[in-house]
């Protein structure tokens, strides 16, 4: 029984609770597929639909009074390496871009001016924000080359459970966002059945970990987070079926875009795909969407992740960082503010 049904009805049964939506589109969304299939499969996917759908208010009850916790310990060393990791950011970079580099590597934004923000949801590029897939994604490559060791099955499967680890214990630290530990969850399951080369479709990954997820959190499909970032991947995925798009979405592997014309290409398909899939969400959620959206995703974010990369050393160095190379950040990260403001009141 494929997995992705009992994701269909979890998120069915969301959305009804939510939106008051008629599960009839559900069963018509299962039953007409585009191949024919047995009689006898879709009347097992009726039954298994059925009794979940029955049983699903009793487990949401019943996890409420059991919800899965996070031993305090842990929490507690996340939180004194979360401020240690923000006073060492303040420490060397001030002023907006000190507090961009505190958002989007730390997920804390109380130090963004309303400026800031402002021109970020106008470009349509308040992603780049709130910490996701995209942050996943920029520490896998950056810890990728520390284990350049692993090339037998045994060192690949090691290396792979100590980077998961790593990116759980970041998704803790950032607050654990529905998206963030989607990200998480996905790369997991992807990596794990690339190494061991398993055929799976890449649409299972991101279906079978939203429904643990539902399970550890059976309130996490009623959020905003939760829908918008499932929406998004699957819109994706299903948009790079045909292309090596997906790898860049489950493992963060560039391998796949070898002609020069598909760097150009893939993040337009892949922001046009999200963009697609979450407008409804976003219509209605915040009133509205920029339509600068692909603008903003094909040029101001490959700079602003540039801008991402030169902090770097801020973090790493400390004071042993040159004072002339993060003045030249801040006055760049100001002027690039500059533009896209002036820009923007051009466009409108």
């Amino acid at each position: 029984m494929p997995i992705a049904l009992l994701f269909y009805s979890c998120m069915f049964s969301a959305l009804k609770q939510s939106y008051a939506l008629d599960l009839s589109v559900y069963f018509a969304f299962v039953l007409f597929r585009p191949r024919w299939r047995a009689v006898t499969h879709d009347i097992k996917v009726l039954v298994l639909s059925g009794v979940l759908l029955q049983v699903l208010d009793q487990y949401t009850y019943w996890r409420s009074w059991h919800p899965v916790s996070i031993d305090d310990n842990v929490l507690g060393a996340l939180s004194l390496l979360n401020n240690e990791l923000m006073h060492r950011i303040q420490a060397r970079l001030s002023g907006d871009y000190g507090a961009f580099i505190t958002a989007v590597l730390l997920g804390s934004k109380e130090g963004l001016s309303a400026s800031t923000t402002s021109l970020f949801r106008q470009w349509g590029m308040s992603h780049v924000l709130a910490i996701s897939g995209f942050h996943i994604g920029f520490w896998i490559v950056l810890i990728r080359p520390f284990f350049w060791w692993a090339r037998s099955i045994h060192g690949l499967r090691c290396a792979h459970i100590v980077q998961l680890t790593l990116l759980y214990l970041y998704a803790l630290l950032v607050g654990a966002s529905a998206s963030v530990l989607r990200a998480v969850w996905m790369f997991g399951l992807s990596r794990w059945s690339r190494i061991h080369q398993n055929r799976t479709q890449s649409l299972h990954f991101p279906a079978a970990v939203a429904v643990g997820h539902f399970f550890v959190n059976p309130e996490s499909p009623s959020t905003v987070s939760f829908q918008l970032s499932y929406a998004a991947v699957f819109a994706i995925l299903l948009a790079m079926r045909k292309t090596g798009g997906g790898d860049v979405v489950l493992e963060y592997s560039f391998a796949s875009l070898k002609k020069p014309l598909s760097w150009l290409l893939t993040p337009v398909q892949l922001s046009l795909a999200a963009w697609s899939a979450t407008l409804p969400l976003v219509q209605a959620t915040f009133g509205g969407a920029s339509p600068y959206f692909l603008i903003s995703n094909v040029f101001l974010v490959p700079l602003i992740v540039a801008f991402i990369w030169c902090a770097l050393p801020a973090m790493l160095l400390g004071s042993y960082c040159p004072v002339v190379y993060l003045n030249m950040l801040e006055t760049a990260w100001c002027q690039l503010l500059f533009l896209a403001q002036d820009v923007l009141l051009t466009l409108h």
